[in-house]
């Protein structure tokens, strides 16, 4: 989008705003008559600038470029080769940069799942069929899935332990979220020994601003201390 014209600019400014009108986006709307329309229209303006600008100065986020996927892709296509493997993200548009990403570098059987999805139950069960015997294993007609990227959405009340594998490509801010996405493939039916929780880093500089590891690790502890 850094070089697009003003009419693409505004045609993805009309399906963004569509896209947040859903039911499941979980946006609300100000009351208009809180806000001064001139002071809105600044503040807006104000936003485009500083998008453009960091836009024009980070350049245009490829996907088939992306060192961050070529590490999910070495790990889960060479690393973990022929296992399952679950990948969490926090955001919807996230789990479909990865999806694309990882079959732009080879690795085949990629789905992605949101709460968006029409039925996200039915991705789990192409995902992990012998733990979901009890809602019929395996979709009629469906192709197994080897990598399945996805939010929270899959986080709580799933079983995929037919992987022992799970990736936090981003932390999310919950911390408890750390322990139920891991708890989707570490519980009651894992057959392996041993199960594997990789987290990507977010960086130092960032996290020497965000704190974020020490924060988790403090929040693990307290959970420890009180959970066991």
């Amino acid at each position: 989008m850094v070089h697009a014209t003003n009419a693409e600019l505004q045609h993805f400014a009309e399906l963004a705003y569509e896209k947040v009108r859903g039911k499941k986006s979980g946006v609300e709307f100000l009351n208009p008559a809180l806000v001064r329309k001139q002071d809105l229209l600044d503040a807006l303006q104000a936003d485009i600038t500083a998008v453009a600008s960091l836009l024009e100065r980070l350049g245009e986020v490829n996907a088939s470029t992306d060192p961050k996927i070529a590490a999910l892709a070495r790990l889960v296509g060479k690393k973990h080769k022929g296992e399952k493997v679950l990948v969490f993200s926090e955001y919807q548009d996230t789990t479909e940069y990865v999806r694309i990403g990882l079959q732009l570098s080879g690795v085949q059987g990629v789905e992605a799942v949101t709460g968006a999805s029409d039925n996200p139950t039915e991705f789990a069960r192409r995902f992990s069929p012998q733990s979901n015997q009890n809602l019929g294993g395996m979709p009629e007609g469906k192709s197994e899935i080897r990598v399945l990227v996805a939010t929270d959405v899959l986080s709580e009340g799933q079983n995929l332990q037919d992987a022992r594998i799970v990736v936090n490509y981003d932390l999310p801010w919950a911390t408890i979220r750390l322990v139920q996405r891991a708890g989707r493939v570490d519980r009651i039916g894992q057959q392996s020994e041993e199960v594997y929780v990789y987290t990507f880093d977010v960086g130092g500089g960032l996290d020497s601003v965000l704190k974020l590891r020490a924060r988790i690790i403090e929040r693990l502890h307290q959970s420890g201390v009180v959970l066991g």
